[in-house]
């Protein structure tokens, strides 16, 4: 379209057909929150120097992902935990993915009423709408959608003009490498729409020697840096489970996700509930007469582009089946991060199958047919709410209200209180699970919050409660006490000299560690335990500290670091905090 000129109808319908969905997306994502390895991720994120290739290169799960972990640490230096910031660049990365992919069916087929269908296929699909509102795997997919739409787009033109073009169609793919490993499809798909625009793959042998050192580059280094993810879990890998994910992929998330289902609703965790009986048998049904129809008009060129899709939904299955079956089981099927890069895959086919490319050395474009307007406006309109439907049943299972809700009533607790002091506990398994260890904490989950402060010796400490919320401690529930003083009306007589007070019961674990003790003079001492020693201030008259303590141990140390007047210690229990 040249500088000036008004844009065409089949234009105008495609800006309104990306957008739509694009905007109901956006409303949806700024909704949300972050939720398990989210928090994980930016915490870690903060903690990390610049230059810290340990935290890029990380074997996350078996992931690696250099690029999404610089991303992320350079979200997070500047707004961390801020949502709508972290989100920001993901959602642009997929608004350039939807404008690349129409930049590509319009050099490949021309602008003409036929693209709108495989375009509005993908630009509403909840494949890739829906699990994106997850931070982390949006860190993931949408770099790589990104990526593999630019090659495209780079590799289409380097189809028709050569020159320097190759050179980008590689850095996207390399690009594409950094942030995800599905980004090994992108020379698979390069390949296939080369064959489909009828090019012999034999005269760019060498773009296919350079992408094909770049894979073996990437599994080098990816198999040096991961530990395998193969036969994790404890799950059977028959044919029988693979057979059954397999299935769950078409019925549940591949079909129905690509007209803008299901309708109904979110499962458990980021799954898609199974329609219902008839609703997946008609949608099948309709899938194969797309099938059947695609090869009745396309003939042999919708065979190849049915079978480009059939091997990468192959390789989907067979990754997953490799990596994460023995873990979550068939169940996983259910889930559409494992599907979402076929939603490109899948409108490219169609749109191959149906629609006759265009010589790549022709510059002007068919004349749109009047007579398939009505037929592609129909079915796009029929997508669009078909999409806006599904997404907004399918959205709340990803929007997180919890975790929102936790992150703001902390932030409240905080500006509440500056000085306030926090006990470190763990969170509730919908914030972030318990098997993240001793990432499932409070700290990790909040820790970024300025001015928040954890498990530091105080005499006024707070905790978390499920909500968010800070509650002030009151007490400990003892699990073990300090054996009585020696002294009358003192108890245990702390001065310069290290004084051990025995526990009635050993004590094995995390606990809150409550002292009761006065004194005329205020002073800095420590908290020994078995040679971990924390510095604490005692202040003068009758007071109660809080000290988190962990480990194995039957005695507490205590000592002041000058002379003065000796600490009076009255109580010592060692307990699980009690809360108003």
């Amino acid at each position: 379209m040249a500088l000036g000129e008004r844009p065409s109808p089949v234009t105008l319908t495609a800006f309104v057909a990306g957008v739509v969905p694009f905007l109901l997306h956006i409303w949806a994502a700024l909704r949300g929150s972050l939720a398990q390895d989210d928090f994980v991720i930016t915490y870690h994120a903060a903690k990390a120097g610049p230059f810290d290739f340990g935290y890029f290169f990380q074997d996350y799960h078996g992931h690696l992902a250099p690029g999404g972990f610089l991303l992320a640490d350079l979200l997070t230096a500047w707004q961390p935990l801020d949502f709508a910031v972290l989100m920001a660049p993901l959602l642009l990365m997929q608004a350039a993915a939807s404008v690349l992919l129409w930049t590509v069916l319009v050099r490949c087929f021309g602008r003409r009423w036929g693209i709108l269908v495989p375009f509005t296929m993908f630009t509403t699909s909840t494949l890739q709408l829906v699990p994106t509102l997850w931070w982390a795997y949006a860190l993931q997919f949408a770099p790589v959608l990104l990526a593999t739409t630019a090659a495209l787009h780079a590799h289409v033109r380097y189809l028709a003009d050569g020159g320097r073009w190759a050179i980008a169609t590689v850095a996207w793919t390399v690009f594409g490498l950094a942030f995800y490993e599905k980004a090994v499809f992108i020379p698979v798909l390069l390949a296939g729409v080369t064959v489909l625009l009828g090019v012999s793959l034999r005269r760019h042998v060498v773009l296919w020697g350079v992408l094909i050192a770049v894979l073996a580059g990437y599994a080098a280094v990816f198999l040096t840096l991961t530990s395998s993810q193969v036969g994790q879990g404890t799950g059977p890998v028959t044919v029988g489970t693979v057979a059954d994910m397999a299935g769950r992929m078409i019925g549940d998330t591949l079909v129905p996700g690509m007209v803008g289902g299901p309708w109904s609703g979110p499962g458990p965790g980021a799954t898609f509930a199974a329609s219902g009986v008839v609703v997946r048998i008609l949608l099948l049904l309709a899938a194969v007469v797309v099938l059947v129809a695609g090869v009745r008009t396309g003939g042999v060129r919708a065979r190849k582009a049915w079978l480009l899709l059939g091997v990468v939904f192959a390789a989907d299955v067979g990754l997953s089946a490799a990596t994460r079956l023995t873990e979550v089981g068939p169940e996983l099927g259910s889930d559409p991060r494992y599907v979402a890069d076929l939603a490109l895959v899948v409108a490219l086919c169609v749109a191959f199958a149906f629609l006759e490319p265009k010589s790549l050395d022709r510059p002007s474009d068919p004349l749109p047919s009047p007579a398939k307007r009505p037929l592609a406006l129909v079915v796009c309109l029929a997508l669009i709410a078909s999409s806006a439907v599904g997404f907004s049943r399918l959205a709340p299972g990803l929007r997180f209200d919890h975790s929102r809700e936790f992150l703001a009533n902390a932030r409240a607790s905080v500006a509440r209180d500056p000085d306030l002091v926090l006990y470190d506990t763990t969170v509730p398994n919908d914030i972030l699970h318990g098997w993240f260890g001793v990432n499932a904490r409070t700290s990790r989950v909040v820790g970024l919050i300025p001015g928040v402060l954890f498990d530091q010796p105080t005499s006024r400490m707070s905790l978390l409660d499920a909500s968010g919320t800070a509650r002030p401690i009151t007490g400990v529930d003892p699990v073990s006490r300090g054996v009585p003083g020696p002294v009358a009306g003192c108890g245990h007589p702390v001065a310069e000299q290290l004084v051990r007070v025995p526990l009635d019961t050993p004590v094995l674990g995390r606990y809150l560690l409550r002292i009761d003790y006065f004194t005329a003079d205020g002073g800095e001492g420590v908290v020994d335990r078995d040679g971990v020693r924390v510095p604490v201030w005692f202040q003068p008259g009758l007071h109660t500290m809080y000290l988190p303590i962990e480990g194995l141990f039957d005695k507490v140390g205590f000592q002041l670091s000058a002379k003065g007047a000796p600490v009076c210690l009255a109580k010592v229990e060692v307990g699980k905090p009690l809360t108003q």
